[in-house]
C-alpha cells in the first residue's frame, strides 16, 4: 500500500499568490528536491492550473519546436523544469507582451536571475522567488506569524515564552540529516548518507550539465568538498583554487555554477552607515546542512567534530533567516570589522530599516560575555532593534536590553 504523501505548507506560497495578482510571470526557483513541484501541485490556485513539466521528453521537444502550442493550452499555466528549454522563455516574453492578463508560473532548479540571457528575456515581466529547504518552523507546521516576526517589530520576546523549558531536540542528528523534504522522514543514518550521495551524483551528472559544460567532474567534486569543509567562513577563492589544484578563473566559474543551481550562496557583509573598516569578501554556505555534512565526508551524526558542528548550526540558522526574509521582504548579511581587534556578528537581519543581530553558539548555556560583539554593533549602527543568541539550551533568556538567548529548535 502506498503511503499518502503528506504536504507541509510552505510559507512562501502566500507571496506567490500575492505576485500573480499583478505579475504575468512568477518564477519559483530552488535547488533540486526543495519541494517546488509539490508546492505548486498542492497550493491554491496553482493546483487547478494546467501543469506541464519539461522532465517529460515529449513536452520538452514540443517546447523547443513549437513553444506557442504549449503556451496556448491555457491562460493559467505552471511550467516546471523550465531551465531545460532556455529558448522557451523568448516565447513567454512574446505572449505576455501580447496579453498581460495571462498568468504563468515558471519553476526550475536553476536560478534564472543568474542566467543573463534568461533574465533579459523576462526583464520587467516577472517576479522571482527562491524556495529553500524546510525551515524548522515549516517542518513542524508552525504558523508564519511567530515570536520572530513579533521580535522584528518590538525587539522583545512574548512573556509566555520566557524562562519556560522547551523540548530538548537532537541537534546533531537534525544537522547531519538536513532539511530537504525527501530526507526529513529518514530515521537511519545509513539511509541518510546514501540519500545524500545519490543527490550529489544526480546533481553532478544532470543538473549541473544543464547549466554549463564541466571538463573534469572530479575537479568540480573536489572543489565542492573543500567549500563544504570551509562552510560559514570567509570565501577565499585563492585558497580553494590552491587546494583543489585548479586555476582561479576555473574556481570562480565553478562557484558561479553552484550559485546558479541554488546549491551554494555567498553571504554579503553588512556595511550600511558604518564608518569602521569592514571585511568586503562574502562568506560561503551550502543551502542545506545535510548536504554540507555529506560533502565533508561525514556518514553519521556522532562523527561530527565540534568546530564543524558549530559551522553546521550557523548554516541551519542562516537557512531559517533566509526563509523568514523570503516571506517578509527582509535581507540577511554578516558583520565583521577589519584590522585591530576584529568584531564579528554572525548574521544581520534587516527589514524596514530595522536590524536584528544574530549570534550562533553551540552551547547549552550563554553569558553576558557572549553579547560583546553584538553590543559593539549596536554602538556603530543606528538601526539596531534587538539581538538574538541562538544556542542549544532549552530556555529563552534575556541577556541584555532587547537581547535574548533563544533555543535553536524554536527558530
Amino acid at each position: 500500500m502506498n503511503r499518502k504523501e503528506i504536504y507541509r505548507k510552505r510559507w512562501i506560497a502566500d507571496r506567490l499568490r500575492e505576485a500573480i495578482e499583478f505579475s504575468p510571470v512568477t518564477v519559483l526557483t530552488g535547488a533540486r528536491q526543495t519541494g517546488k513541484s509539490t508546492l505548486l501541485r498542492n497550493e491554491k490556485p496553482f493546483r487547478n492550473w494546467h501543469y506541464v513539466s519539461f522532465d517529460d521528453l515529449d513536452a520538452l521537444m514540443l517546447a523547443n519546436k513549437n513553444p506557442e502550442e504549449i503556451l496556448n493550452i491555457s491562460p493559467y499555466l505552471v511550467i516546471d523544469e523550465v531551465q531545460r528549454s532556455p529558448g522557451f522563455l523568448h516565447s513567454v516574453k512574446r505572449i505576455v507582451d501580447r496579453d498581460r492578463s495571462r498568468r504563468l508560473v515558471l519553476s526550475g532548479s536553476a536560478n534564472l536571475l543568474l542566467l543573463k540571457k534568461v533574465s533579459e528575456s523576462l526583464a520587467g515581466r516577472a517576479v522571482y522567488f527562491n524556495l529553500m529547504p524546510f525551515s524548522y518552523s515549516e517542518l513542524l507546521g508552525r504558523k508564519r506569524e511567530s515570536w520572530f516576526t513579533s521580535f522584528l517589530k518590538t525587539g522583545t520576546v512574548p512573556a509566555n515564552l520566557m524562562n519556560k523549558p522547551h523540548k530538548k531536540e537532537r541537534v546533531e542528528f537534525d544537522l547531519f540529516r538536513g532539511f530537504l523534504p525527501p530526507v526529513v522522514s529518514l530515521k537511519k543514518e545509513g539511509h541518510i548518507s546514501t540519500w545524500w550521495q545519490s543527490y550529489i551524483k544526480t546533481y553532478l551528472e544532470r543538473d549541473m550539465r544543464e547549466i554549463s559544460e564541466i571538463s573534469h567532474l572530479p575537479d568540480f567534486r573536489k572543489m565542492m568538498e573543500l567549500l563544504a569543509l570551509r562552510t560559514s567562513n570567509i570565501l577565499k577563492q585563492s585558497e580553494i583554487s590552491r587546494d583543489a589544484a585548479i586555476a582561479q578563473a576555473t574556481t570562480g566559474r565553478y562557484i558561479n555554477i553552484l550559485e546558479a543551481t541554488n546549491l551554494f550562496l555567498k553571504l554579503r557583509p553588512y556595511s550600511r552607515n558604518i564608518s569602521k573598516r569592514l571585511i568586503k569578501a562574502p562568506k560561503g554556505f551550502f543551502m542545506d546542512s545535510g548536504l554540507t555534512a555529506s560533502l565533508a565526508g561525514f556518514t553519521s551524526a556522532s562523527d561530527l567534530t565540534a568546530p564543524f558542528k558549530g559551522a553546521l548550526l550557523e548554516s541551519f540558522v542562516l537557512l531559517n533567516l533566509i526563509v523568514h526574509a523570503s516571506v517578509s521582504g527582509g535581507d540577511v548579511f554578516y558583520f565583521r570589522t577589519q584590522g585591530g581587534k576584529e568584531k564579528e556578528v554572525d548574521f544581520i537581519f534587516e527589514k524596514d530599516r530595522k536590524i536584528v543581530a544574530v549570534e550562533v553558539k553551540l552551547s547549552d548555556s550563554v553569558s553576558v560575555r557572549d553579547i560583546n560583539n553584538m553590543l559593539f554593533f549596536k554602538e556603530v549602527s543606528d538601526r539596531f532593534m534587538g539581538g538574538l543568541i541562538v544556542y542549544t539550551g532549552r530556555e529563552i533568556r534575556q541577556i541584555g536590553k532587547n537581547i535574548f538567548a533563544v533555543p535553536w529548535c524554536l527558530f
